[in-house]
């Protein structure tokens, strides 16, 4: 709602995009299909944009690779590292594909083909 938006302490496109991915999350969306989905919205009005997202609820992660490098690290022990790029040499680093969304848990990666927006 226009009234979240306005509220927000950062007008910017980056909180334009969190009040579209938390309105989603308050309407009962999983963190994955919150960022899918406007990822999907936000690809359609602005084709050229580049929408890496991520969010955490503390046990897992969530995170689209939309026009820019991600990078995911599954750590032998238990639990997954996500950044932009690699941070170390580790050879375990895998790229994630663009236009993917990753679901991450303490124990499982999952990479899940991002649907091109209709234009």
């Amino acid at each position: 709602p226009a009234e979240d938006l306005l509220s927000l302490e950062a007008r910017n496109d980056s909180a334009f995009v969190w009040a579209l991915v938390l309105a989603r999350l308050r309407a009962g969306d999983a963190m994955g299909q919150a960022l899918a989905d406007t990822v999907a919205e936000v690809a359609a009005a602005a084709p050229e944009a580049r929408l890496n997202l991520l969010l955490t609820d503390g046990a897992a992660v969530a995170a689209t690779a939309w026009g820019d490098t991600l990078w995911y690290l599954a750590r032998p022990g238990g639990g997954t590292v996500v950044a932009s790029e690699p941070y170390d040499d580790d050879p375990r680093w895998q790229e994630v594909p663009d236009r993917t969304l990753l679901a991450a848990s303490r124990t499982d990666v999952l990479l899940t083909p991002l649907k091109e927006p209709l234009t």
